[in-house]
């Protein structure tokens, strides 16, 4: 993990083992959503897996809430819907053809995050 995710693996795990989520795929979203952490959304807001409300990117108070704020997200609105896969996930996190999605970066959600998830470990 790079960038403002670097030495976070302690705050994956704990996240993981906090909502029943594999820590690595937790990172691997993260990774995929922040670039590596070199995002502003991660730089100026803490916010390590897009999360938005209708007025834009959510702001945290650190990279550790940022973490666990997604992870606890995953759980309430994904994996206790039966949503668990990297596919199933992606139909609702990041939907190809989202209004938030202007220039198409959904399509490429997928691979980017397996990508990531295998490199971990996943």
């Amino acid at each position: 993990m790079g960038g403002a995710l670097q030495g976070k693996g302690g705050a994956f795990e704990a996240a993981g083992k906090k909502y029943g989520i594999d820590p690595a795929l937790l990172a691997a979203i993260a990774m995929h959503e922040t670039g590596n952490g070199t995002s502003n959304a991660i730089k100026t807001k803490n916010n390590v897996g897009g999360m938005m409300t209708k007025k834009g990117l959510m702001t945290f108070g650190s990279v550790d809430e940022g973490i666990d704020k997604m992870a606890s997200n995953l759980k309430r609105l994904y994996f206790d819907q039966g949503l668990t896969t990297i596919e199933q996930i992606q139909k609702k996190y990041a939907p190809v053809g989202a209004s938030n999605d202007p220039t198409g970066l959904n399509k490429n959600w997928v691979n980017g995050v397996t990508k990531y998830y295998k490199s971990l470990g996943g």
